[in-house]
């Protein structure tokens, strides 16, 4: 693994994150073998041979494959920081996800050739050179994704009438996150019982109302750390009552403090 980024070859049988979690950094995945689907915020998408998943800084997402089903991708994990360094006023290299373009499906001859690239990019070694030439393949690979993502047929949405029912509250709590609201609060808006309400979101995103909100604060703060916002104005920024509560629970999330994550924070990039 590079100090700024991270490329793997995973397989893995019966894949299964079925909880929605985020990663602090920018990350892409490349299906080569496997049917599922992949849940990116309040969207889900079908999962095959092909599809490129491309996901924003801390953006919430789980996947799962089908029973009896092979999962291989690759799966590349970078910082803003270390990509900017490489882009120009003329090629954007974050320009698919500035776009919010989070799925694509490719053909065999893009297939074929994003293969190649990885391989090269993964292809690390000691030797005079071997780290700038997988630097370069990684460019490569993230030019020509930029160059395809727009024109390619995005992949198939997955259709769910437990996705369907709980996509407005998962809408509402992340647009909501900064103000004070709970799961009474959430309960009422919705005109349903906080048992049921708590029942039907566990199941269907693994995660509990409160873990869900958190979550969503979370991926505030470190956004608004990134900017360079202070550590107390950061925790009132995301919703978080006292600045104690917001350093114990970044620290939970992420491994680090709020302050530390702000002068350092490409050293978590692989949450």
């Amino acid at each position: 693994m590079s100090d700024f980024f991270d490329i793997r070859l995973n397989e893995d049988y019966e894949w299964r994150k079925n909880r929605f979690h985020f990663h602090d950094s920018y990350e892409i995945t490349i299906v080569f073998e496997g049917h599922g689907e992949m849940g990116i915020e309040t969207k889900t998408f079908k999962m095959k041979k092909g599809v490129v998943i491309l996901l924003g800084n801390s953006q919430i997402h789980r996947s799962k494959v089908d029973s009896n089903t092979v999962y291989k991708r690759y799966v590349i994990k970078f910082s803003s920081e270390y990509i900017s360094n490489f882009s120009t006023s003329q090629t954007d290299l974050l320009k698919m996800f500035r776009l919010k373009i989070p799925c694509v499906a490719l053909g065999e001859r893009d297939l074929a050739l994003v293969e190649e690239l990885c391989a090269r990019a993964m292809n690390g070694g000691n030797n005079y050179g071997d780290d700038l030439m997988c630097q370069n393949a990684l460019i490569e690979l993230l030019i020509m994704l930029n160059e395809v993502a727009p024109k390619s047929s995005n992949a198939e949405f997955f259709h769910s009438k437990n996705i369907d029912r709980v996509t407005p509250i998962m809408e509402y709590i992340t647009k909501n996150y900064a103000k004070d609201i709970n799961l009474d609060i959430i309960a009422k808006e919705f005109f349903i019982t906080k048992q049921h309400l708590c029942y039907i979101f566990k199941k269907t995103t693994g995660l509990g109302i409160n873990q869900y909100l958190t979550a969503q604060r979370i991926i505030k703060a470190c956004k608004l750390l990134r900017d360079g916002e202070g550590v107390q104005l950061t925790g009132e920024k995301s919703g978080f009552k006292n600045n104690s509560h917001f350093i114990r629970t970044f620290k939970k999330f992420l491994g680090v403090s709020p302050g530390k994550y702000s002068t350092n924070h490409k050293d978590t990039i692989f949450v």
